[in-house]
């Protein structure tokens, strides 16, 4: 079976200005199920992108997950940062995913 992308994201870390330190990166397995994840941060996340790696968000939606936005990159301000696709809703943006300032 195929799979729709090769890691997951359901939820992130923001710093003071919330901007996105972490993720919590899940790979992907045939048939589009997902192991445990690991605090990933920002820089490795997009490491990967560059590599070729689809990354997609995953939102709840009892009774189940949903894998949803595809994720990229962009350069602003000589840095490089995370971003959902353009036409991702608001429930499925990076910015809306589960805050896991509580977990550290």
């Amino acid at each position: 079976m195929s799979k729709s992308a090769n890691y997951v994201i359901s939820g992130v870390w923001k710093d003071s200005n919330k901007n996105i330190t972490h993720v919590m990166l899940h790979p992907v397995n045939d048939g589009d199920s997902w192991n445990m994840g690991e605090k990933t941060s920002e820089a490795s996340t997009i490491a990967l992108l560059k590599k070729g790696n689809v990354i997609r968000t995953i939102i709840w939606n009892y009774p189940d997950w949903f894998i949803k936005s595809k994720v990229t990159y962009i350069q602003a301000f000589g840095k490089e940062y995370l971003r959902s696709e353009a036409n991702a809703t608001t429930k499925d943006n990076l910015d809306n995913l589960i805050s896991m300032k509580a977990i550290k």
